[in-house]
């Protein structure tokens, strides 16, 4: 465990397309915050633990992201981003910073990996509804895998990429934290950060010990700040590739929260959103309910 007693940790738990990304970069403008962002990822997709059938299906991507010479002084090497390696640099110290922050996908970390979790965290995890996320998540996997939208089935898709019930993992990763890390977890959903951040946002800080005040209702839309974030090397080349799916291309150019587009009714979607929100709905519950409330 680290020895600088005086740093607060904070450890975000998201989804993909749950506006985790624009959290961090609002909340990346804080005084003396250092951001480790998606160690876990890393781990998962690229590094010496990563999931085999999974870094064969980003073979294309990596190799497109190692050919683009982005770099900062804070970026670090996949090939030493195990598991226990980020536990490690999330423990350490980092001196001249008050605040670390790490931002993480709860389906990249597999049950048996739950020991790799750092202590002295207050924990707090991203959720958004599945209509929302399962929506845009294959919005972005058609554009990524650069296919037609209606010619896919979210179904095949989630096989593909050998993803399982991503809510129930996060539902399971909230409950061993609680139970075994931190009993006072803060749960945000993401439709009440966009329609309310001036509540949610101050409701978070005061949650989890860091300062809040209303500067952080606006930022710059500069995406150079991810610069400043410790983050995979490959991650940050990825980032700034044109026309790689942009996964974060959005989060980062915003420069506030705005409300969210009504959420479709079920009967609207396809069917194939359907099928997999379903399945999803349970575990989304459970968490909404410990959501602060705006």
């Amino acid at each position: 465990m680290s020895s600088n007693e005086a740093i607060r940790r904070v450890y975000i738990w998201a989804l993909p397309r749950t506006m985790g990304t624009a959290l961090v970069k609002c909340l990346s403008y804080i005084d003396d915050i250092q951001i480790v962002y998606e160690p876990c990822v890393s781990a998962y997709n690229y590094g010496p633990d990563a999931n085999i059938e999974q870094k064969a299906r980003l073979a294309k991507f990596i190799e497109k992201a190692s050919a683009n010479k982005m770099d900062s002084e804070n970026a670090f090497d996949d090939s030493t981003c195990t598991y226990e390696w980020v536990k490690q640099q999330l423990e350490a110290d980092y001196p001249g910073k008050k605040i670390l922050l790490a931002k993480d996908q709860a389906n990249n970390i597999m049950y048996d990996k739950y020991n790799m979790l750092p202590s002295g965290f207050r924990y707090a995890f991203l959720i958004r509804h599945p209509y929302r996320v399962w929506l845009s998540f294959k919005s972005m996997m058609a554009k990524a895998l650069n296919i037609d939208i209606n010619a896919v089935s979210l179904v095949d898709l989630l096989k593909v990429t050998n993803q399982p019930d991503a809510f129930e993992m996060q539902y399971n990763l909230l409950k061993y934290v609680k139970e075994n890390l931190d009993p006072n977890v803060v749960v945000i959903d993401a439709d009440d950060l966009q329609s309310n951040p001036s509540s949610i946002l101050r409701q978070f800080c005061q949650g989890v010990g860091i300062p809040y005040n209303d500067g952080l209702l606006k930022w710059p839309s500069d995406r150079d700040i991810i610069k400043t974030w410790k983050m995979s090397r490959i991650s940050l080349q990825g980032s700034f590739l044109e026309n790689e799916g942009g996964f974060y291309e959005v989060a980062l150019k915003s420069t506030e929260f705005h409300p969210a587009n009504p959420l479709p009714k079920r009967s609207e979607l396809p069917k194939d959103i359907q099928e997999v929100a379903d399945k999803s709905m349970e575990s989304y519950d459970k968490m909404r309910e410990m959501c602060l409330k705006p």
